[in-house]
C-alpha cells in the first residue's frame, strides 16, 4: 500500500527517532501488501484512528495516523518536528472548512482507495443476480455469510458516495441505523444475503 499523501515530502528526510528493533507495531502494516485498499479496510482503518468515534481526527489521532503513514512509507519514526510540519501540510491539502479536523470524506484523500465499487452497477432495481451476488462477496470479505461492522459501514458509504459528494461519518451512522430498523428482520445488528436482497430490491 503506497499512501498518497507521501508524494507531498518525497524530497524530505526524515529523522528518526528510534531503530528498527524499537519500532512499535503499525496498524497500517496490515495492509502492507495492497496497491489499492477496498472499502472495508478503508473503514477499518478510519476505526482505528477515530479512537473516540466522533467522526473526526482531531489533532492527536491525526497525528498518530500520520506517524504510522510515514514509518509504513520509510521505515523510520519521524520526529516530532516532521510530523507537525507534515501536519500543517496535509489539512492545507484537504481540509476543506478549516477546523483542522479530518472527516471521513477528507480522510480518503490520504489513502489509496478503490474506486466505488457500487459505482460499477445500475440502479438497484435492474441488478442481475450475479451482480447482486459480486456485491454481497465484496462486503462480505470474511465469507461468514454476513455484512456486519466495519463491512457494513463501507457499504453504506458506498452506496450514498454514489450520489452525494460528502459523506460524513454521522451520515453513514444515520444510515446504518435506518437500514438495519427497515431491513434488518431478525435485529442481529448486519445483513444476511436475503436482508441485502431487501435493501438493494433484489428477490433472494
Amino acid at each position: 500500500m503506497r499512501p498518497r499523501g507521501v508524494r507531498w515530502i518525497r524530497n524530505r528526510t526524515l529523522e528518526p527517532e528510534v531503530n528498527m528493533a524499537e519500532r512499535r507495531l503499525n496498524f497500517l502494516e496490515r495492509f502492507a501488501g495492497e496497491k489499492q485498499l477496498n472499502s472495508v479496510d478503508f473503514m477499518k482503518i478510519w476505526s482505528h484512528y477515530d479512537m473516540d468515534g466522533s467522526g473526526y481526527l482531531e489533532r492527536k489521532e491525526l497525528d498518530k495516523f500520520l506517524v504510522d503513514l510515514l514509518c509504513h512509507r520509510f521505515g523510520q519514526n519521524p520526529s516530532a518536528e516532521f510530523v507537525e510540519e507534515f501536519r500543517t501540510t496535509v489539512l492545507e491539502k484537504i481540509d476543506r472548512n478549516k477546523d483542522g479536523k479530518v472527516e471521513l470524506g477528507e480522510f480518503a484523500h490520504l489513502l489509496p482507495i478503490e474506486d466505488n465499487f457500487m459505482k460499477k452497477f445500475p440502479t438497484r432495481k435492474s441488478l442481475s443476480r450475479k451482480q447482486f451476488n459480486d456485491i454481497f462477496l465484496h462486503y462480505d470479505p470474511d465469507g461468514n455469510g454476513f455484512i456486519e461492522g466495519k463491512e457494513l459501514l463501507a457499504l453504506i458509504r458506498d452506496i450514498m458516495s454514489r450520489t452525494q459528494q460528502t459523506v460524513t461519518l454521522q451520515d453513514v451512522e444515520d444510515y446504518r441505523f435506518a437500514v438495519l430498523r427497515v431491513f434488518d428482520k431478525n435485529t442481529d445488528g448486519r445483513l444476511s444475503r436475503r436482508e441485502l436482497g431487501l435493501l438493494l430490491s433484489i428477490d433472494e
